[in-house]
Parts: structure tokens; sequence; C-alpha cells
């Protein structure tokens, strides 16, 4: 028996266990959100360059890139659409082989993780040479929203304001 106004152990003990398990289980989907954005961000740097083979490990073999509004705004291409790793990876460094040289720039203005999605809202500048060896640069805003699933990159979706670009990808 308990004398009166002396605490109740065993109800602290309960509320302590509780309090510990919400914040292991608040902690361990914190760690998995950083870890989508560090896969996503990293990610987001290696794409920057164009350059495929600092993309390819980012990549689910089913992976789908897509922009669908690059649609008729560039010049052979209907949209940028590519299903599956080895498509995403021929596709764009195909289009990437048609310049001397070409990358972008991030300027992210906001960052947010959703359900593995990670959302990048940011100016998108590029540069870039002809195979003809004339400098060209541009840039507009962009939202990019990039889907992690067990470490991999299994979507990334481009929304990109062409019409606003400063120079046509031509």
């Amino acid at each position: 028996m308990r004398s009166q106004g002396a605490p109740d152990m065993k109800l602290i003990f309960n509320t302590m266990a509780v309090a510990t398990a919400f914040f292991a289980v608040a902690h361990a989907q914190n760690d998995a959100q950083s870890s989508v954005v560090d896969t996503a961000s990293n990610y987001l740097a290696a794409y920057s360059t164009f350059d495929v083979a600092k993309m390819a490990p980012f990549y689910a073999d089913d992976a789908v890139f897509t922009d669908p509004t690059s649609n008729d705004q560039i010049p052979g291409f209907e949209e940028f659409t590519f299903d599956g790793k080895d498509a995403i990876l021929r596709g764009l460094g195909d289009y990437a082989a048609g310049y001397k040289s070409f990358s972008v720039h991030y300027d992210v203005k906001r960052r947010y993780e959703s359900a593995d999605n990670v959302v990048f809202i940011a100016d998108l500048t590029y540069k870039g040479e002809t195979k003809k060896g004339e400098p060209f640069a541009g840039g507009a805003p962009i939202v990019t929203v990039i889907k992690v699933k067990d470490g991999k990159v299994v979507r990334h979706t481009d929304y990109f304001d062409y019409r606003g670009n400063a120079v046509s990808f031509d």
C-alpha cells in the first residue's frame, strides 16, 4: 500500500518507458528522413555534372526520370522520359554528348522531405559549350522531386521553366 502523496513508481516507470519508446521511434524516423534527404542531395550533386558514371550508383534498376515540362522545348526530344536505369543513363548521356560540355547548378531556395520524396525548389543555371566551341548559359526556376527507396533514386521528376530560359538549348 502506498502512502498518501507518495509517487506511484509503477506509473512513473510506465510513463518513462512510453516516452523512451516514443523518442526512439521519432529518432529512427528522423534518421530515415535524413538518409533520404542525404541520398537525394548527393544524387542531385552528381546529376548536376551530367556525368553518367557519377549518377549511375544512385539509380535503382527500375528508376524513372521524367520532365513533363520539356515537351517540345528541346530540339530532338519530345519529352525527357526514361524508364529504367540503363535508359536514364543512355538518355542523359546522349543529351550531354550533344555538347562539348554541359552542367547545371541548383541554387536551392527551399528543400523538404515528405513520404520519401525530397522536393527541391531552386533557381537552376546551366552552362556549356556547343560542339562548335560556342559557349552558352542560361537559367530559370525549377522544381525537382527525387523519390528515394531503400537508399536508391527510384524517380526523378523535373518541372523547369523552359520559356523563362535566358537562351535556347539548341
